[in-house]
């Protein structure tokens, strides 16, 4: 009801600006099953997506098993089909009520091993842009845990000398755009 009344009130004074809503659940793809969507033009429906959250955050609150992707992640096979699986609210809700899906924030620490996180990042934005959806990789020069200007050693604290796997990844995506 909030998201709604907000809305309309944009509307009032711009009725052209986009506006973003995040369902409830941290902005998870599960969110879309409890939202419905406003009854307003040109809204576009952001999720967040760190799912498994068990690989994409090793080690940044505790230290504890290493974990590669794709692999088995607390007794699960993850792989890009689970990952989409992971996303199936986010494509349901799309193809239901024929809205715009932008993906907010993604990432994966980079200190996951064997390049994991750069396996990991490549097989969801390959997911991303099958469906059409907009992304932004969380975060830029925030944290150097998320850097992908950052190698893969975890107390190395400066940028790399050359671009990193994960760098070239989202910049080769990024020339894409026009």
């Amino acid at each position: 009801q909030l998201a709604e009344r907000t809305a309309r009130a944009i509307r009032a004074i711009d009725p052209q600006r986009a506006i973003i809503i995040e369902p409830a659940q941290w902005g998870s793809p599960a969110g879309l099953n409890e939202l419905t969507p406003l009854s307003v033009s040109n809204v576009v429906y952001s999720v967040h997506m760190y799912i498994p959250h068990t690989f994409t955050h090793q080690g940044v609150f505790e230290s504890g098993a290493s974990y590669r992707y794709p692999g088995v992640i607390q007794g699960k096979t993850w792989n890009k089909a689970e990952l989409e699986r992971a996303l199936q609210p986010a494509i349901d809700f799309q193809k239901k009520y024929n809205v715009q899906i932008y993906i907010g924030e993604f990432s994966a620490i980079r200190w996951a091993p064997d390049n994991s996180a750069c396996r990991y990042l490549a097989d969801l934005i390959d997911i991303f842009e099958a469906h059409g959806w907009d992304w932004s990789y969380h975060a830029f020069r925030e944290w150097n845990g998320w850097s992908v200007e950052h190698g893969p050693g975890r107390q190395d604290s400066s940028p790399s000398a050359t671009p990193t796997d994960r760098q070239r990844l989202l910049c080769d995506w990024f020339a894409r755009n026009r």
